[in-house]
């Protein structure tokens, strides 16, 4: 049940993210912040939806997102989007940005490509870049896309992570701990 409790509101956050990019089969999607929960998924959705998924992530986590199924880790850093632009030569057709970089990864997105934005970043772009920003709330009622995540964890081809629980006395310690950062996976409340 914990783990099953990490799949709807990050799983439906990044099915909505790349339905809204809508990518072809074959092409780029970049991802920021693989390691994390919806970065993680990013890259698994992305794959199982025959993309070519390019990862940024720290040197530590290379054998995870590698795992999750990234054909490349750019490491995490200042040099980051200059990795993801040569990388993909002339940019990444898509960007999934969980690492909430906002403005700062539109270099690395091609000429007319897109970018799914997870907080709100609603601009100002460039080059005729689309900016989506995501909002999971429209996606609460898609039992389809629901069914399919689930079927996917089912089939091994996505990953449910609990990086840790907590009973409801110990809710601010796991805030802290969200709030720190560095978290490979979710951490849940059992009640």
């Amino acid at each position: 049940m914990e783990a099953a409790a990490t799949l709807p509101m990050n799983g439906l956050t990044v099915r909505l993210a790349l339905d809204r990019l809508a990518l072809q089969p074959g092409q780029t999607l970049g991802v920021t912040g693989a390691a994390g929960a919806v970065g993680g998924y990013a890259v698994e959705l992305g794959v199982s939806d025959g993309l070519r998924v390019i990862a940024v992530a720290g040197p530590r986590d290379e054998a995870l997102v590698k795992g999750f199924g990234a054909q490349m880790l750019v490491p995490r850093g200042a040099a980051a989007v200059r990795g993801l632009h040569d990388a993909a030569p002339g940019g990444v057709d898509g960007l999934i940005d969980a690492a909430v970089l906002d403005a700062a990864v539109l270099p690395a997105i091609r000429d007319g490509g897109k970018l799914a934005t997870v907080r709100g970043f609603a601009g100002p772009s460039e080059r005729g870049i689309t900016i989506e920003a995501v909002r999971v709330t429209s996606y609460l009622r898609n039992q389809k896309a629901l069914d399919r995540l689930g079927h996917l964890v089912a089939e091994g081809r996505l990953t449910l992570r609990v990086a840790e629980t907590f009973p409801p006395e110990r809710a601010a310690e796991a805030q802290r701990k969200m709030d720190a950062g560095g978290i490979r996976g979710r951490l849940v409340i059992v009640f």
